[in-house]
């Protein structure tokens, strides 16, 4: 299945700025909504380009390989091996920069969000408030919202609202830090109409408000080594069962942290010694296997929190949404 545009044009922009959109990519959003969105100013057609990658395994010592004209087709030369010569269509020179805040008001304005989104830092914006009285920020770049100072700066600007964040993948101790602050933060994946089910660039409000847990969120039965995590059920190695058993029983108490020699022991033992892996090592499987078939994956792989002082893992779920039966 094709990406979306708004999709493609998300995904492109957490990188930061410049995010560009090449030809052969936007060739398949040919049409109207395309050209739409470079008469807003949110597309900006680059110059053609006169260059192109090395080829993978190429030791000629460029950055990068001149593209001519010879006998009516573009191709990129290779200086070393003719038969790596590539011959590039007209989309291939093609070039589109994504313009982030004329990208940032297509949103605002698909949304229903009156007025000009407010820069807030760079790479975030306050669009505003939502029906639920909630002061709403979006992020479309992985590093704006760790920023240092910027929890601070949301919160002096929405006052006394409650805060929603709409931001892209970021690391997990960054997502569990705007978490601990009471920021409610969400995927813009899962947030933004990127099925084409909705019109354009629409937010879909009613994912911004957090949800009450009508059902214990995480269920571990001890005897039967099963693991359900929002009503789906997860498969977990024999390791990864016992750490995450041993921070669930953590977090039903205080302090919820299980620092790494703890963990080191429960899961090695005696044999500590011999074992080479760090306890990194199991926890990235842990977060991997919890995610796998999750809708929004980076969000569940933060539940599982890196702490310091005393170094450590915390499971970000509250003591009333975990279950544990024998």
């Amino acid at each position: 299945m094709t990406e979306t545009l708004p999709r493609l044009l998300l995904r492109l922009s957490e990188t930061g700025d410049p995010a560009i959109l090449w030809g052969r990519q936007a060739a398949p959003h040919a049409g109207r909504d395309f050209e739409r969105l470079l008469d807003h100013g949110v597309l900006v057609e680059q110059a053609p380009a006169t260059e192109w990658d090395v080829c993978p395994a190429c030791d000629c010592g460029l950055d990068a390989r001149p593209i001519h004209q010879v006998n009516g087709r573009h191709i990129a030369l290779c200086p070393t091996d003719r038969r790596s010569d590539l011959v590039l269509g007209d989309d291939d020179l093609r070039s589109f920069r994504i313009h982030p805040s004329a990208l940032v008001r297509e949103i605002a304005m698909a949304s229903g969000f009156g007025g000009e989104p407010a820069p807030v830092a760079a790479g975030i914006w306050h669009l505003g408030e939502t029906s639920a009285q909630r002061a709403l920020f979006l992020a479309l770049s992985r590093d704006a919202v760790p920023q240092p100072g910027m929890i601070g700066l949301m919160r002096s600007v929405a006052r006394s609202s409650p805060i929603s964040v709409i931001a892209p993948a970021m690391a997990a101790d960054d997502w569990a830090r705007l978490v601990d602050a009471g920021l409610h933060v969400v995927a813009g994946s899962h947030c933004i109409a990127c099925d084409g089910t909705a019109p354009g660039f629409s937010i879909d409000q009613s994912k911004l408000e957090p949800q009450p847990s009508l059902a214990p969120r995480l269920v571990i039965q001890r005897a039967a080594k099963t693991v359900s995590l929002d009503g789906t059920p997860k498969t977990l190695s024999d390791q990864e069962f016992q750490l995450l058993v041993l921070l669930a029983e953590h977090a039903l108490k205080s302090p919820a942290i299980v620092e790494n020699r703890a963990i080191e022991a429960h899961i090695w033992g005696a044999s500590i010694h011999r074992i080479s892996s760090q306890v990194r090592e199991p926890v990235r499987a842990l977060r991997n296997a919890l995610a796998r078939g999750s809708a929004d994956a980076t969000s569940v792989r933060a539940l599982i929190e890196n702490r310091r002082n005393p170094n450590g893992y915390r499971l970000a779920i509250e003591p009333n949404e975990i279950a544990i039966t024998d």
